[in-house]
């Protein structure tokens, strides 16, 4: 039988408040969700600090911000609340393929169904621990539970939500003793049968189960008997099925109009925490990715969002070290207004495929060479910008002068297609435009660059360019290369135009 895993996020509009703030500020600031008609604002969750002060859920917002001088309150927000929930099931994809996110009037949360990836993170309850520390490095906090039934977990996780004992995995042969002496209320029943029930003296789950089949169906309806039976697994339970999206989009509101990006880099680092999660769910790893600090639309003159753009040599998921890329990017960013929200968008994913280990030890600079300079180039485009770092992508064309081009530095740039290398002799600088070289008349038609040229390989016939209709129109050639040596030791690139006069041209030198 599956083995499903609930997390329950409890208040979690206030978590969603809190996870844009560095912990050790959150704890300093007094803060509610709201809710409710205008001019009747109503505290529906409020931070410990806020209850320290008096502040309690129902409590009027006037009444609040009278006990609280700096009291700040946010809208309840149910689609943000929906929109995290469904972050929250991109970045869980990486623990297993089976995710169901869910909301009810006592927290919203997600399952899991671990059985099938447990041994692959070594056991339930490291895999357990794993989720929730990375769930409280994106910022939330969760109470976890397993069963062997997804309703069973959802009820032991509201317990232990609720502070009530209960344990933390349970089998199917224990479900109906583990659940027996929790609460009838963590069903989550509709409140006019929870009481009736209550009226009669039952108050756990136990005393309900042990109740006749046939009379308690026909008092309070068959819906509530098959919860019961899927709960302890007499019954199937099957869930929707969560789909995994083509891009990724995850977006985190600021608690604060933020002008210092400085302050940017907490809620970047839990964005790049969910992209993360998404990436190892699709064994991934992202080339280019686009940040927008988005401004506050309600100004006199709108802002455009400030996009903040990181291009990688090779594809990379691991959120710490795209962290330092945005940092050194964020260091030469001015924000034109303050930012409410950033957005964090998917630009280009390749696959990832992991180094393959070796039974010898490499040596210590051949196994840094190749990662050095890729994350040596990777922090000059951060730092410089997409105009400050190039490379050269070769180019389907016999022209050498035309056989490559100038792009922004990326892995592999949108609507190009990997072009087979040029022959083996080609020179590793080739000049903007051909030089003309002179020709002694003494000296049996031969060029001179630093006194006489000895041809060394040759000659290599290219005429190419007939066919080109491009506008502006680039020139046809009709040229013989050769490589040639002078006497100062140089090893140069040279050609013959094949029509008359025949004047010979450097084109390039050779390391």
């Amino acid at each position: 039988m599956s083995t499903w895993l609930a997390l329950t996020l409890p208040a979690l509009p206030l978590q969603l408040a809190q996870r844009t703030l560095d912990p050790a500020l959150a704890r300093t600031l007094a803060l509610v969700i709201v809710d409710g008609p205008a001019q009747r604002k109503i505290v529906v969750f409020c931070n410990s600090k806020a209850r320290i002060a008096g502040v309690v859920p129902g409590m009027k917002l006037a009444a609040a911000q009278a006990l609280v001088r700096d009291l700040i309150a946010n809208e309840y927000d149910a689609q943000r609340e929906h929109t995290a929930l469904q972050e929250l099931a991109c970045w869980a994809y990486q623990f297993s393929a089976r995710i169901v996110p869910f909301t009810s009037p006592d927290g919203s949360g997600l399952l899991i169904e671990t059985g099938a990836s447990e041994r692959l993170f070594g056991g339930r309850g490291a895999l357990r621990q794993r989720i929730i520390s990375d769930l409280r490095s994106l910022g939330y906090r969760a109470a976890a539970a397993s069963a062997a039934t997804p309703a069973a977990a959802r009820v032991l996780a509201h317990a232990h939500a609720c502070g009530l004992t209960a344990p933390d995995a349970v089998e199917v042969s224990e479900l109906r003793t583990a659940l027996g002496r929790l609460p009838l209320r963590l069903l989550g029943w509709e409140e006019q049968v929870t009481e009736t029930l209550h009226a009669l003296g039952l108050s756990t789950i136990g005393e309900v189960l042990a109740l006749p089949r046939e009379a308690f169906a026909r008092r309070f309806g068959a819906q509530q008997l098959i919860d019961l039976d899927r709960m302890l697994g007499a019954v199937p339970d099957p869930q929707p099925p969560f789909t995994l999206p083509e891009q990724f989009n995850a977006r985190i509101e600021l608690p604060a109009d933020l002008v210092d990006v400085t302050q940017l880099t907490v809620p970047v680092h839990r964005l790049l925490r969910l992209l993360e999660g998404f990436l190892r769910g699709r064994g991934a790893g992202a080339t280019a990715l686009l940040l927008r600090a988005h401004h506050n639309p309600r100004r006199e003159r709108p802002t455009q969002p400030t996009p903040i753009t990181i291009a990688l040599a090779a594809p990379e998921r691991d959120a710490q070290r795209l962290l330092r890329l945005f940092t050194e990017r964020l260091t030469r960013v001015t924000l034109p207004e303050p930012a409410i929200m950033l957005e964090l968008q998917l630009e280009r994913m390749a696959e990832l495929v992991p180094a393959n280990a070796s039974l010898l030890p490499p040596a210590p600079q051949a196994a840094s060479q190749g990662i050095d300079a890729l994350q040596l180039a990777e922090t000059l485009h951060a730092r410089l910008g997409s105009q400050g770092v190039f490379q050269l992508q070769a180019v389907s064309d016999h022209r050498p002068e035309l056989a490559y081009r100038v792009v922004p530095f990326a892995l592999d740039p949108p609507g190009t297609q990997t072009q087979t290398p040029p022959p083996t002799q080609r020179p590793l600088l080739i000049l903007p435009a051909p030089r003309r070289l002179p020709t002694p008349a003494d000296d049996d038609g031969m060029p001179q660059y630093g006194g006489p040229l000895a041809l060394l390989a040759g000659p290599e016939r290219i005429e190419a360019g007939w066919w080109d209709l491009g506008y502006p129109r680039r020139a046809t050639v009709h040229r013989d290369y050769f490589v040639a040596r002078n006497g100062c030791g140089q090893t140069l690139w040279i050609y013959r135009e094949l029509a008359a006069p025949h004047s010979w041209f450097l084109h390039g030198f050779f390391a």
